[in-house]
């Protein structure tokens, strides 16, 4: 229904700092997401990261899935980092 779609957010890259656009491209390159938030929740240090992502990549597979897709994605940058709060949401064709 076209009334969910007041609820996605599109996001813009202006505010986002040099590491937190490195995040962004990569995803937005591999899942063409229909929404995509990434920031730094370190503090600015970028030892911890949030994801809000919806893809049609995700259709018809777990989350678990999705989380692990992403995961695989952001492998080297993840090694570097203490934390990740990783939402991940189907976008179902309309």
């Amino acid at each position: 229904m076209n009334s969910l779609r007041l609820f996605i957010r599109s996001y813009s890259t202006t505010n986002l700092n040099k590491a937190e656009l490195h995040i962004y491209e990569k995803l937005k390159n591999h899942l063409s997401p229909t929404s995509l938030e990434v920031r730094d929740i370190s503090g600015g240090c970028g030892s911890m990261y949030s994801i809000n992502i919806i893809s049609e990549k995700f259709n018809n597979i777990s989350m678990i899935k999705q989380h692990r897709l992403v995961n695989s994605i952001l492998k080297d940058e993840i090694k570097t980092w203490h934390g990740l709060q990783l939402k991940t949401k189907a976008s179902n064709k309309v």
